[in-house]
């Protein structure tokens, strides 16, 4: 290619000195040209192939503000993060926010001082936000996860529908969408909502060529479960001198909150430290078990499609789903967290008949039909005193969710959230709802047979879900014709998936065996001495750096000088950071904001044990289920 752009050499600077990249991954070249050249633009990338890029580039080296519309707070603050630490002016606006910060962000923004604006979809129907745009010359938007905006598309939200009149107002931008999941259909809606103009249209990177897919069919959950647990143990360390090749955590996907808290409590019967995330958890305990994901301190974690989005960890091993996801798209995005380091990593589903019964059942119970939509309807009515709702008529959630059975507490949600983005409702600060405006006609009717179209596209790619499961050819070409890209012309097969004979599904190292080499209180007492002398010598460790000091696996000389250093180098460093998060749930250390870890007052005490019987009843429970074979008695370890 030439370098016609006038902006490609700022691009290539920018790409070096700004990004520290020393070049582009594959299809990313291609798409940022086109934006620099003013094309609006599509990229359906998958996850880890390098999408934010795509955006950010660009929007650095063109003049004006770079809006992103992101559907995320969490996903909102990683890519945040990553741009300040490079030097580049970003910001959030969200409803975390206080109102003196919000002020703040709008002041800087409006003063020019901000490169990059992320936003959520639901705040385009502020009229002080939409002010504040036609303020602001505006160079980029760029729409992240852009498959919310189709109804067909398996993560619908209405306030995505909002953008279209968004770009009008604001002159129609240069705009770029972006998503890891998109079919041709959902590909169509996305550009005719968002009125791109002639857009460039780009779908790769569908053949990770690191990541191994497979189907495992199985009779019953608890076959499942049996599956599970030596899938796991086959994937940490289980005998003495037993490294993986490649490190790394991985993700166990469950269809219900009850399957994963039964998996959750199996693993952990067996002695594998797994955490348990799903969207019953309070937002305190969600953010802390996620945060020890990220530490390394869970064998694995068992979630459901709650956890995910916005989770960039580049080490995931294998992502494993206890049962079938809901769409080919769902399956490709959760699968995508896998391997992102572009080291190898496992993709497999288990699946059994049942698995098909219970998607079948979201999908009745998950699209509001029009009698959800009467009962809401009616309530306002009733609480206004009139034959229609009455702007400021004001109801709570819980009287609301009296008129409806538990079952269609789903269908409630959904009704909500889509008479929000039409601008009938709004959610107060105390939870209520609050009737805006009088609603036009038909509009009920309207909605009713949007919940028809979604039902009806659900069940299609249930289907086609099904369609991969008993593929017969080959995994990786089935999905590649499924997203319509262009390398499955020509495609024949990948040869890292089951289909092509390339996934060993049981590896045959990693067999129990006499591991560790000495009793258990010995390999606690090590951890807690070698936290206790970096505490005195006032040298701050986190849980991987205290793992590389006890493992001599670190190059860092102010560790290397600690008297305990290597003294447990028959141990997997990844095992020290599971060992990590046992104690720290039992009290016995703490970790600050910054991860740092002391012994705590209670912990001290511990110093001094002289068996495994003199530590806490669950440190106890934990050390002889997962490290069934350690010797009962052994010399002292200081000798």
């Amino acid at each position: 290619m030439t370098n016609e752009i006038p902006s490609w050499q700022a691009a290539q600077k920018a790409l070096q000195d700004v990004f520290r990249l020393p070049g582009f991954r594959e299809g990313q070249e291609e798409i940022v040209r086109d934006v620099l050249s003013g094309h609006d633009t599509l990229a359906v990338m998958p996850t880890g192939s390098g999408k934010s890029l795509c955006y950010q580039l660009p929007g650095v080296v063109l003049p004006g503000l770079a809006l992103v519309i992101s559907p995320l707070i969490a996903l909102m603050k990683d890519q945040v993060d990553s741009l300040v630490s490079k030097g580049i002016r970003a910001v959030n606006l969200n409803s975390a926010l206080s109102f003196a910060e919000q002020q703040c962000v709008c002041d800087d923004v409006l003063s020019g001082q901000v490169k990059f604006l992320f936003v959520a979809p639901e705040r385009v129907r502020n009229a002080s936000f939409q002010a504040l745009l036609r303020r602001v010359p505006i160079g980029l938007l760029a729409v992240d996860e852009a498959h919310c905006i189709s109804q067909w598309g398996h993560d619908f939200r209405p306030d995505y529908r909002r953008l279209g009149a968004l770009r009008t107002e604001l002159g129609m931008p240069v705009t770029i969408a972006l998503t890891a999941t998109a079919s041709p259909e959902v590909q169509r809606d996305i550009v005719e909502q968002l009125s791109l103009r002639t857009p460039k249209t780009h779908i790769l990177g569908f053949d990770r060529l690191n990541l191994r897919f497979g189907v495992q069919k199985m009779k019953t959950e608890n076959e499942k479960l049996e599956f599970a647990l030596e899938f796991v143990r086959q994937r940490i360390q289980q005998r003495c001198g037993f490294k993986r090749q490649y490190p790394g955590c991985g993700i166990l996907y469950a269809s219900t909150i009850k399957q994963a808290e039964a998996a959750g409590a199996f693993l952990r019967k067996h002695g594998i430290r797994a955490g348990v995330y799903h969207a019953n958890l309070s937002p305190g305990m969600r953010s802390r078990i996620q945060e020890q994901f990220m530490n390394d301190e869970f064998h694995c974690l068992i979630a459901t499609t709650a956890f995910g989005m916005g989770v960039d960890k580049p080490d995931i091993r294998y992502v494993l789903h206890l049962s079938m996801s809901s769409s080919v798209e769902a399956y490709t995005q959760e699968s995508g967290r896998a391997g992102r380091d572009r080291k190898p990593a496992e993709c497999l589903m288990l699946y059994s008949g049942r698995d098909v019964k219970i998607q079948e059942y979201f999908i009745e119970n998950g699209y509001p039909d029009l009698p959800i939509y009467r009962t809401i309807f009616d309530a306002f009515a009733e609480a206004s005193e009139q034959n229609t709702p009455q702007p400021g008529t004001r109801l709570s959630i819980e009287s609301l969710q009296n008129l409806f059975e538990k079952s269609e507490f789903n269908q409630l949600d959904t009704a909500l959230r889509k008479l929000r983005a039409c601008d009938l409702l709004d959610i107060a600060s105390d939870n209520s709802v609050i009737w805006r405006q009088v609603p036009e006609a038909n509009i009920l009717k309207k909605l009713a047979e949007e919940s028809r179209i979604q039902r009806k596209a659900a069940k299609q790619q249930l289907f086609s879900l099904t369609k991969y499961v008993f593929e017969d050819n080959c995994r990786t070409k089935f999905i590649l014709k499924y997203f319509g890209s262009r390398e499955a012309r020509e495609f024949k097969r990948c040869h890292h998936c089951d289909l092509c004979h390339a996934m060993p599904i049981r590896p045959e190292q990693g067999e129990p065996g006499l591991f560790p080499p000495e009793p258990l209180h010995f390999v606690l007492l090590k951890y807690l001495s070698t936290a206790a002398r970096c505490q005195n010598a006032r040298l701050p460790v986190n849980s991987r750096q205290l793992a590389g000091i006890l493992t001599g696996s670190t190059g860092e000389p102010a560790f290397s000088g600690i008297s305990t250093f290597g003294l447990m180098g028959y141990m997997d460093p990844a095992e020290i950071c599971v060992l990590t998060g046992v104690l720290h749930d039992s009290g016995i250390i703490v970790q600050n904001s910054l991860g740092y870890i002391r012994l705590s007052e209670d912990g001290k005490k511990f110093l001094s044990a002289k068996s495994l019987r003199d530590f806490p009843p669950t440190i106890q429970e934990y050390m002889q289920l997962r490290f069934p074979h350690a010797p009962k008695t052994g010399k002292a370890w200081q000798a």
